[in-house]
């Protein structure tokens, strides 16, 4: 890649890890709430499941040495928040009732010059968005 540019070979995330402070809860959520499908089960060390065709979800237990009682925040230097496309509004509004019908509070936004977004926080206070691919 001499002289070239770094951003002329990148094909998009591989994966985004996730510290959760309890991975079955998170596996709960992720896997039975969003639907995401496994991709790969480590028991009790962390849990791969697949975003769209080629993104993965990678979920692991605290790290030692990470503080009892510990959640994310977006006021902290580094995370603020992920998003995932969404491929129109009409599946975006579905996700957005599955998400409340399970308890998950999911505020629709429609902007009628923009795309539609779903906000919501996962079980760890992690901001998610999905937004609707135009």
């Amino acid at each position: 890649m001499p002289g070239g540019s770094v951003t002329s070979v990148l094909t998009g995330f591989h994966h985004v890890t996730l510290n959760v402070t309890d991975l079955p809860r998170a596996r709960a959520f992720y896997e039975g709430v969003l639907g995401l499908e496994v991709d790969q089960d480590f028991p009790g060390e962390k849990l791969r499941l697949r975003i769209g065709e080629t993104g993965r979800l990678v979920l692991r237990p605290p790290l030692p040495g990470t503080p009892s009682g510990e959640r994310f925040s977006e006021h902290r230097i580094g995370l603020d928040h992920l998003a995932i496309g969404v491929s129109d509004r009409g599946e975006l509004e579905q996700l957005a009732e599955v998400l409340r019908r399970n308890g998950v509070a999911a505020d629709l936004h429609h902007d009628p010059l923009g795309p539609a977004v779903v906000t919501f926080r996962d079980p760890d206070n992690i901001q998610w968005e999905l937004f609707e691919q135009t």
